[in-house]
C-alpha cells in the first residue's frame, strides 16, 4: 500500500466514521508519520510548532482507534492498515476526496494561530476536545491549555508584565477579601463547567459558601465562581478568546461579573449579568474607581492593577 493509497483509506474510514475529512495539516501529519518522520521533522518541515503537531497526531490516532476498534499509532499504522485492506478485498472503498498535501505554502496561510497560541476548528475540523483528550497532551510549565466549546486553546505563559498585572489584582482583591472574611481570591484556578468547557482564567473571586460547594478533591472547580477576571495578553486572538468565546462561556455559566483588563491601555471593562447575560456596563480608565455589588465595600482605583 503506497502512502497515498493509505491517506485516501483513513480520509473515507473517518469521513464515513465521523461525517468529516481530514485537512491539510491531518493528512501531512499522517503522510509523514507513515514514512517515519518525527513530528520534529514534520513541525519543521511545514513550518509549524512542536507541540501543535504532536496534538495533532495524538488526536488522529485517538479517532483511528475509535475506527478500527484497536489502539493506533505511528508504530503501528501500517500493519493495522494492511490487516484491514486483506479483510475487505472484497468490499470496495469508497472514493476518497483527492486532498493536495503538497500545496504547504497554502498551508502556511491557513494554519491555525500557533504563533500566538490558539488552536481553532479551522485546524482541526470537526473534531471536539473534551478533558479526558487533555491527558494526552504534553505538560509542562509554560503551556496551558483550555477548552471552550469543545475547541482547543493552547496559550504560552505570559508576558511577565501580564503576570505583574494580575499580581496586583490579586493583592487589591485578596486584600479585601481577609478583611471582609466573605470568601477567597484564588490566582489562575482551574475551571471545568462541563467535558467540553474547561478554562484558567487570571484571577477569580468566590464566596467561602460557593467555594465549600463547587471545589473538588484536586482543587479545580467545577462551578462557578461569582467574578472572573481576564489580563489580556498581547495578540488579535488573544484578545478574541477573551472578548468573544470566554464572554461568552462565563455569560452561559451564570458568571456574576467578569473583568476583561488590558495592561497595555491600562483599561478594564466590567460586565455584569442583566437578564441571564453579561453585559458592558462601565469601561474605567487612570483614576477610575471600581467597585462591585459583589464585594460590598471594594474600592480600589485602576491605576492600582498596573506596574
Amino acid at each position: 500500500m503506497t502512502p497515498e493509497e493509505a491517506l485516501n483509506l483513513i480520509d473515507s474510514l473517518l469521513c464515513s466514521t465521523f461525517g468529516q475529512r481530514l485537512n491539510d495539516v491531518q493528512s501531512v501529519v499522517f503522510l509523514e508519520s507513515w514514512l517515519g518522520r518525527t513530528y520534529a521533522e514534520i513541525a519543521v518541515q511545514i513550518s509549524y510548532e512542536h507541540d501543535y503537531i504532536k496534538q495533532i497526531g495524538c488526536q488522529l490516532w485517538r479517532s483511528l482507534s475509535q475506527v478500527f476498534g484497536q489502539e493506533v499509532c505511528k508504530k503501528n499504522i501500517q500493519a493495522v492498515l494492511r490487516c484491514y485492506q486483506q479483510s475487505s478485498n472484497s468490499r470496495h472503498s469508497k472514493k476518497a476526496t483527492n486532498i493536495n498535501i503538497f500545496e504547504l505554502d497554502k498551508i502556511k496561510q491557513t494554519k491555525a494561530t500557533t504563533q500566538t497560541g490558539t488552536i481553532t476548528n479551522q485546524a482541526i475540523d470537526g473534531i471536539r476536545w473534551t478533558i479526558h483528550d487533555l491527558e494526552v497532551l504534553p505538560e509542562n510549565e509554560w503551556t496551558r491549555y483550555e477548552i471552550i466549546n469543545g475547541e482547543l486553546f493552547v496559550t504560552r505563559t505570559p508576558h511577565r508584565r501580564h503576570q505583574q498585572v494580575c499580581g496586583k489584582i490579586f493583592r487589591q482583591l485578596d486584600t479585601w477579601s481577609d478583611l471582609s472574611g466573605l470568601g477567597e481570591t484564588i490566582v489562575a484556578p482551574g475551571i471545568i463547567f462541563s467535558q467540553a468547557d474547561s478554562v484558567i482564567p487570571d484571577v477569580v473571586w468566590i464566596s467561602r459558601e460557593r467555594l465549600a460547594e463547587i471545589e473538588d478533591e484536586a482543587g479545580h472547580l467545577t462551578g462557578t465562581p461569582e467574578l472572573v477576571v481576564e489580563v489580556l495578553s498581547s495578540g488579535k486572538q488573544n484578545e478574541l478568546q477573551d472578548k468573544e468565546a470566554k464572554l461568552k462561556l462565563y455569560s452561559v455559566q451564570s458568571v456574576c461579573e467578569y473583568w476583561i483588563v488590558n495592561r497595555l491601555t491600562q483599561k478594564v471593562e466590567v460586565y455584569r449579568r442583566e437578564k441571564a447575560q453579561l453585559v458592558l456596563v462601565a469601561t474605567l480608565l487612570d483614576d477610575d474607581k471600581i467597585t462591585s455589588p459583589l464585594l460590598p465595600g471594594f474600592y480600589c482605583s485602576i491605576r492600582l492593577f498596573f506596574p
